[in-house]
């Protein structure tokens, strides 16, 4: 069933992704720097003055500051706007999603929450790799308990009882990835003799497995790899990397469970056997 949305659904949108961007920004940092996510709130990292509700509109706040805090003056980096901005399009942008391998696209409700909800489990894990080269367990962790969750409404959807048939597939999909990374992981530590596959990515993999079943994962897997060497390609050939310098694989397995999520397994599927 396709369902159309007015230009202002796309705005309420964008709103509420710039608003979940905002906490995003949290998030993140707080992870970074081992704090918890629910107290104190929010403070400026410089002065630690607590922001007010003034300073907490997203990206109006930024705009209106100029780009400072009005306690201590100093600059806030433009990664804040950035991601609130960035939520907020692909909030937009992901309410016309189809995975098609968890919820029905007649639970539009449920497709859009479970979407947003993917999407910004990704957004955080993301840009913590990049900055830290590690993925915290704690969203991990998230993501597995949201993922089976999110099995669970299938089962109710689908039969109207907690079927236990996709909670199972699941589960064996997630193991499965897991071991297959793993053994790739130590493979390419015995050819290169250096780590060149994180832990925490296996643990990625089997966490986009839940979501994604086997057919996605493994379509996400091999996006992630045509992405990440266009990345290096480009990089290495206008000097912004050196060879063999690490970087961060995580965004890349992100960007390929969002491809596959967003255009669904059966897309994917069509497109690669009429190529």
């Amino acid at each position: 069933m396709l369902i159309t949305f007015n230009y202002f659904n796309y705005f309420n949108f964008f709103i509420i992704g710039t608003c979940i961007g905002s906490f995003l920004n949290v998030v993140i940092y707080r992870f970074r720097n081992n704090y918890s996510i629910v107290r104190p709130r929010s403070f400026c990292p410089n002065c630690k003055t607590k922001l007010t509700w003034k300073e907490n509109i997203p990206l109006i706040s930024y705009l209106i500051q100029r780009g400072k805090c009005i306690n201590c003056d100093i600059k806030i980096s433009p990664r804040y706007p950035l991601v609130e901005l960035t939520t907020g399009i692909f909030f937009m942008i992901f309410v016309n999603s189809s995975p098609s391998f968890f919820i029905s696209n007649d639970q539009l409700f449920l497709n859009i929450i479970f979407s947003w909800s993917f999407l910004s489990l990704l957004i955080c894990i993301s840009l913590i790799d990049i900055y830290e080269l590690w993925i915290p367990q704690g969203l991990i962790n998230f993501g597995f308990f949201s993922g089976i969750l999110g099995l669970i409404f299938t089962g109710l959807i689908n039969n109207q009882y907690i079927s236990l048939y996709p909670i199972i597939k699941g589960l064996i999909s997630s193991v499965a990835s897991f071991l297959i990374f793993e053994f790739l992981r130590y493979f390419s530590k015995f050819i290169f003799k250096k780590d060149a596959i994180g832990k925490g990515d296996s643990k990625l993999v089997a966490m986009l497995a839940l979501w994604l079943g086997p057919l996605g994962a493994l379509f996400a897997v091999g996006s992630s790899y045509i992405f990440a060497a266009i990345f290096c390609l480009v990089g290495i050939s206008m000097n912004l990397l050196r060879y063999r310098q690490a970087i961060p694989f995580a965004p890349f397995l992100s960007l390929g469970g969002l491809f596959i999520w967003f255009f669904g397994n059966e897309f994917v599927l069509k497109k690669i056997l009429n190529f």
